[in-house]
């Protein structure tokens, strides 16, 4: 262990020790001289409420407190009014400014609507004035128009004239020719109709004729293909329908008006079907064939019947 490093703070506490014994010991010796010469005085004793104290030293330090911040709200309260009264003053300045550009805006807008009407004024004007000009044209067109009209119609007038009387001439030129041609026509149609109604004359005795000669034969047909039924009795009379083709075959046959007894009506249809054909009728015209035997209706009343 190095005591060299111990000896220096031993030293200076020694010394600081002696020095503090020398102090008291010479406080001591004061004191007591002192009290030689004290004279004595009447002393007056106090009792201190520390809590009190303490507590008042609190209310002083809360009002103090309180005081500054009233203060610092009373300062607040003074720098918002100061700062309101200047947006105030900046919004009034905005609104003053804002009405002048209305004004200004307002001015100009009544300065163009001027110039627009005086422009819109000038326009109608040099408009009226176009349009009285363009109708003075108009009514000089339209008179020298009238004119020419006017002399065009007496033109037309004379030509409608000369034409009607030229009409006329032709007219009455065609009416008499019209009438001749009808003349004509007429003697030309009474002469063909007398022809045709003579030859239609002909014509109706020649298909009456066939037409006899072609009912006597089916019926001759028939007849010779007929077995009569023993019921049957003089005075009996069945009306049969015969359709036919135009080859001459039986394409139907039936009852349109019975005898009353069905034995002697079927003995009749019997009998048609024995036939089948009647080939004679190739040879028939068609159309005396379509109008008269395509669909036939024959009577049969046999009188070689016994009573």
């Amino acid at each position: 262990m190095n005591l060299r490093s111990y000896l220096f703070p031993a030293l200076l506490a020694l010394i600081l020790h002696g020095v503090i014994l020398s102090a008291l010991f010479y406080s001591w010796l004061g004191y007591a001289e002192d009290e030689k010469h004290l004279t004595p005085r009447h002393v007056k004793a106090q009792i201190v409420d520390i809590k009190s104290q303490l507590q008042a030293r609190q209310r002083d330090q809360q009002a103090e407190a309180k005081k500054k911040a009233d203060a610092r709200k009373l300062a607040d309260a003074r720098k918002k009014e100061a700062l309101k009264k200047e947006q105030q003053k900046q919004e009034a300045l905005k609104q003053k400014q804002r009405k002048q550009e209305v004004a200004k805006k307002e001015q100009q807008a009544r300065e163009k609507a001027q110039a627009l009407k005086q422009a819109d004024a000038k326009k109608k004007a040099e408009a009226l004035k176009q349009e009285a000009a363009r109708k003075k044209s108009e009514a000089l067109k339209k008179e020298q128009a009238a004119q020419a009209a006017k002399k065009k119609q007496q033109d037309e007038a004379r030509r409608q004239a000369e034409a009607k009387k030229d009409a006329e001439r032709k007219r009455a030129e065609l009416q008499r020719v019209e009438r001749e041609q009808q003349a004509q026509q007429r003697r030309d149609a009474e002469l063909a109709a007398a022809l045709a109604a003579e030859e239609q004359e002909m014509q109706a005795l020649q298909d009456q004729q066939a037409t006899a000669g072609y009912l006597e034969y089916i019926a001759a047909e028939i007849e010779s293909n007929w077995r009569r039924p023993p019921s049957a009795r003089n005075g009996m009379k069945v009306v049969l329908s015969l359709h036919l083709l135009p080859t001459g075959e039986v394409d139907n046959v039936y009852v349109v008006k019975s005898s009353g007894d069905s034995h002697f009506d079927e003995s009749a249809i019997r009998a048609v079907k024995r036939v089948g054909r009647f080939s004679e009728l190739q040879n028939m015209d068609p159309i005396l064939f379509d109008r008269n035997f395509r669909k036939l209706t024959l009577e049969y009343n046999p009188s070689d019947l016994r009573r």
